[in-house]
């Protein structure tokens, strides 16, 4: 290769600012220090440590949206949580594949980080499967490994099936990431993803460049779609603008989950997609495995989804052809934290029932703490209905009194419990 990847050691990583970006820190409690971002980097690993995109002044985040990044007097990571304004709430459509709990703390000790995860009502909750997440980390405070613990401390494997990670620093700045069940059999990447031995290149300022299929010896593998490299790009500030797919003799191919041989993304100053669209190849446009050819979202004053929209192969609205709807229509309540429904429509924006699930609109209610207690399925008229992959019409959750939830039970339309 003839550009130098970079991985970033802890320092460089914690200190996830961007130098064309300043806005001063909040230093809110002593001996604590504050960053707000209005979304989190991708990570297709959990190595890499946590990275906030476009930093927000601390009055523009009580206004929306936004990630709290909290460091400790070594300016060590102690705490990473997803709000909107003062209001702590699970994570949207900001989300990565490592960052789904409302808030996820962060311990040290003895060349360990120990990382745990919480509901917004400081119960310890789990992670795909997992309490805890252990990290060893070398003398220069790289991460060398990882395991996941159940709440007993038990070392198990979370809901992919990956009990450990072990990563290998290379002398070219990449890393070497091979991941395990609890019989040491080596897994993918995560469901779906068939990468198994994979070769991590970093730009400077840490996020994703390349990530390669490997053999044991380090040489390129194609899995079964054909696809050895999926190269990443990225902005400066570390907003997403796509993915190429290579082969292992480093041409452009068609392959992976989507199918496709791009991806373009356009994000917005938040850094969130606007909009997406598939190429194939020779750069004509593709329709991707999912039954769409591209898509665009929109969004309401506090960063939640507005809408979203699926397009043709022109860019004109368009079907997916798997779910059969073309926009999906999302209403919040007025503090932005809660979705009261959302409803699916046709290319003339009237609606339309998924093609799969059998609903055109869905419909949630609360109680008093935010939780929510019923949810409910409706046909194009607004009548109920039992949803063609389940047969359910309604679902009613209880909670106990420290919020955790209690019952979750589902009935058909005529009132008949199915669980």
């Amino acid at each position: 290769m003839n550009k130098i990847y970079l991985v970033l050691t802890a320092a460089l990583f914690l200190s996830s600012g961007h130098a064309d970006n300043k806005i001063p820190y909040d230093s809110k409690e002593a001996g604590h220090v504050l960053e707000y971002y209005s979304t989190v980097a991708l990570l297709e690993s959990p190595y890499p440590f946590f990275q906030g995109i476009v930093r927000l002044s601390k009055e523009e985040a009580m206004t929306r949206n936004h990630y709290r990044f909290k460091y400790d007097n070594l300016f060590r990571l102690e705490s990473i949580s997803f709000w909107t304004g003062d209001k702590l709430r699970r994570p949207n459509h900001t989300a990565n594949y490592f960052f789904t709990a409302p808030m996820q703390k962060i311990a040290y000790a003895d060349n360990k980080e120990i990382i745990t995860y919480f509901d917004r009502f400081g119960n310890q909750i789990k992670q795909r499967g997992a309490y805890k997440s252990v990290y060893a980390l070398d003398k220069n405070g790289r991460r060398v490994a990882l395991h996941y613990e159940d709440n007993k401390g038990i070392m198990i494997e979370n809901s992919w099936g990956i009990s450990n990670y072990k990563w290998n620093h290379q002398n070219d700045g990449s890393v070497i990431e091979s991941r395990y069940d609890l019989a040491g059999n080596l897994k993918p990447l995560r469901p779906h993803f068939e990468f198994f031995r994979i070769r991590l290149y970093y730009e400077q300022n840490g996020v994703l460049a390349l990530m390669q299929n490997i053999d044991k010896k380090g040489v390129l593998v194609e899995n079964n779609s054909g696809v050895a490299q999926d190269k990443l790009l990225f902005d400066k500030e570390g907003r997403w603008l796509g993915w190429t797919v290579l082969n292992a003799r480093n041409q452009v191919h068609r392959g992976n989950g989507p199918n496709v041989a791009k991806g373009i993304n356009i994000p917005d100053q938040y850094g969130y997609e606007t909009s997406v669209r598939y190429e194939d190849i020779d750069g004509s446009s593709i329709i991707n495995s999912h039954g769409f050819w591209g898509g665009k979202r929109f969004y309401d004053n506090y960063g939640n989804y507005k809408s979203t929209q699926f397009i043709d192969s022109l860019g004109n609205p368009g079907i997916n052809k798997q779910t059969g709807y073309c926009y999906a229509v999302y209403t919040w309540d007025d503090k932005g934290v809660n979705l009261l429904k959302y409803e699916l429509l046709d290319v003339n924006k009237q609606p339309v029932l998924h093609k799969k699930r059998g609903y055109a609109k869905t419909v949630y209610e609360y109680n008093e703490f935010d939780q929510t207690t019923m949810i409910s399925y409706f046909g194009k008229n607004g009548e109920k209905i039992n949803r063609k992959d389940n047969g359910v019409s309604y679902i009613i959750r209880s909670y106990n009194e420290n919020h955790t939830r209690k019952n979750s039970v589902s009935y058909n339309k005529s009132n008949e419990i199915l669980n």
